[in-house]
């Protein structure tokens, strides 16, 4: 890729993240927290939701109190358990045994772990639409690396 897309990056890719819940950076993987939950008595089938990349510190993490007395039971691990290809492996587990409950969610979570620069250029996006920057694009054009590169480049400005 070249340097001239690359310097322009802000977040180092697949280390770095915004926090979903406070939208301040989390500076490293091991700073770094997926959680999600599911309605209690509802383990089965088509479950999960709510995924979120967070601080690991409780202020931006679910309240675990809170989403129990709203009938939903947080599952959460460190970050650095979902990267590589080990982690990979694991989110696509949860797809295999059918409980993820908004598949696009899902994959946004995955690309957003696992696709260089794609954290980064989110910031974008609605930009880039709102300009057709997407329009003819297929379904996978938008989510390559390079096409990261390419938003960032022209929205980061």
């Amino acid at each position: 890729m070249s340097d001239v897309f690359t310097e322009r990056t802000q977040l180092v890719p697949k280390n770095q993240w915004i926090c979903d819940h406070c939208g301040d950076l989390i500076e490293s993987i091991d700073r770094g927290w997926l959680e999600w939950y599911h309605e209690v008595g509802t383990y089965d089938n088509h479950t999960e939701t709510g995924f979120r990349i967070v601080h690991d510190h409780q202020r931006c993490m679910y309240n675990q109190r809170s989403m129990f007395a709203q009938g939903k039971s947080v599952s959460d691990m460190h970050l650095v358990d979902f990267t590589g290809d080990n982690g990979l492996v694991s989110l696509l587990s949860l797809i295999e045994t059918k409980r993820i409950k908004d598949i696009e969610e899902f994959s946004e979570i995955i690309r957003r772990i696992h696709v260089s620069y794609y954290e980064e250029a989110r910031q974008y996006w609605t930009q880039a639409e709102e300009d057709g920057f997407f329009d003819g694009a297929n379904e996978v054009w938008p989510y390559l690396p390079e096409t990261s590169l390419q938003i960032i480049s022209r929205y980061s400005r």
